[in-house]
């Protein structure tokens, strides 16, 4: 997958595979949630995990919310999709009230008989899917 764009047969598709993981400390030493989901893009797999980390940044105080949030904006937010059209991961970390949570996107081949479950992906009720509840502290 290095180098740029990834061939693809008629058995495969190419994704982005997004996780999400939150740790109970800012040390990083034990997992509380862990969480992932199949996107078809890179633009929809910062596009998630930009509006998964406003959520969280919402309950901090603005001052620390804004400061948390600074590296996703502009150049920050450019320079992720191009690593994903070139096939590379991306990441993004976040220190929220006492917590600590790393979200990861990286560029995989599905194969085209499973079915994609993402943020705009439903399930069989209707209901629309992403990175799933909130994270609980």
């Amino acid at each position: 997958m290095a180098g740029g764009m990834m061939r693809t047969g008629p058995a495969v598709v190419p994704g982005i595979w997004c996780e999400r993981t939150v740790y109970r400390s800012v040390h990083a030493d034990e997992v509380a949630g862990w969480t992932a989901c199949a996107v078809d893009g890179p633009l929809r797999a910062v596009r998630l995990i930009n509006a998964d980390a406003r959520r969280l940044a919402a309950g901090l105080p603005k001052r620390a919310g804004e400061r948390a949030l600074r590296g996703m904006v502009g150049e920050g937010r450019l320079g992720a999709v191009a690593a994903l059209h070139r096939g590379e991961p991306c990441g993004l970390a976040l220190h929220c009230g006492g917590t600590w949570v790393e979200w990861s996107a990286t560029p995989v081949l599905f194969l085209a008989i499973v079915s994609r479950t993402g943020p705009r992906g439903r399930c069989g009720d209707g209901h629309e899917q992403g990175f799933g509840a909130a994270v609980r502290r």
